[in-house]
């Protein structure tokens, strides 16, 4: 008898999870209620986080249960304070703009975790640009717009590492269990 295929293993559990990192992956979650948007954008960490990182955020939001909800709640909670502050500051400073070249993606949105970091990647350019126009006019300093920058990347990429752990791995509280295991 030829041997054509190798031996199947008993059923074991759970069939190996194949990273994907498009459309197709959160598809495969939520085929049916996935609306798309179409996003512009015109700073590098937008482009790179959207092409690396969101459809994996996307897909850790669909399936997040318990304290790991409380978690990436709450990271949300104080990212979009941070960014309505800064953006707040960003209104009052002195601006003169200059053209910007924007890229835009169609963006697929499963839960309402999707669209708040959406949304937060939406903030993070018009911070990117308006502190770009603020320092063109002189009224902040280049030191003001990169920490400003920064912290706001800080601040989605804080959101992204929550998402990393499985849902067990959290207290009800919301708190990341420890990461030894007895």
């Amino acid at each position: 008898m030829a041997e054509q295929d190798p031996p199947k293993k008993p059923g074991t559990g759970l069939r190996p999870i194949e990273r994907l990192n498009s459309e197709e992956r959160l598809s495969r979650l939520t085929p049916a209620t996935a609306s798309a948007t179409h996003h512009a954008y015109c700073s590098k960490f937008a482009r790179d986080f959207l092409d690396a990182h969101f459809y994996y955020c996307s897909s850790k939001f669909v399936v997040a249960r318990g304290g790991k909800v409380k978690a990436l709640d709450e990271a949300f909670r104080e990212a979009e304070t941070w960014f309505s502050g800064a953006l707040d500051w960003i209104a009052g400073t002195e601006q003169i703009e200059i053209p910007l070249f924007y890229e835009e993606k169609e963006v697929q949105v499963s839960h309402s975790f999707a669209g708040r970091l959406l949304r937060l990647l939406m903030q993070y350019d018009k911070i990117f640009a308006d502190t770009l126009y603020s320092l063109n006019c002189g009224s902040i300093t280049s030191s003001q717009r990169e920490t400003t920058t920064q912290i706001a990347g800080k601040r989605i990429n804080a959101i992204h590492q929550i998402c990393i752990p499985d849902t067990d791995r959290f207290n009800q509280d919301g708190t990341l269990l420890n990461s030894s295991r007895s």
